[in-house]
């Protein structure tokens, strides 16, 4: 099981994922790039409190982290 896997036990289906990353998309042109990251912490905390559990905030962050490479490390 993969650390995206552990996330939920019921994981959207491809075709919702899509539709998310479709709105996600339009929702992000419709700001300024500067406004980008913004939005984004705002969404993740509006999310971390519908999720209402630490341990599953804190698992996701690190699977979004993933693949990432950290300031000054490269």
């Amino acid at each position: 099981m993969t650390r995206f896997q552990e996330l939920k036990n019921t994981p959207m289906t491809f075709a919702d994922l899509e539709k998310l990353y479709d709105l996600m998309a339009e929702t992000l042109d419709e700001f300024d790039v500067q406004q980008h990251s913004l939005f984004l912490s705002k969404l993740s905390m509006v999310l971390s409190h519908e999720i209402g559990d630490l341990e599953t905030v804190i698992n996701a962050i690190n699977v979004a982290k993933d693949g990432l490479v950290a300031k000054g490390s490269g």
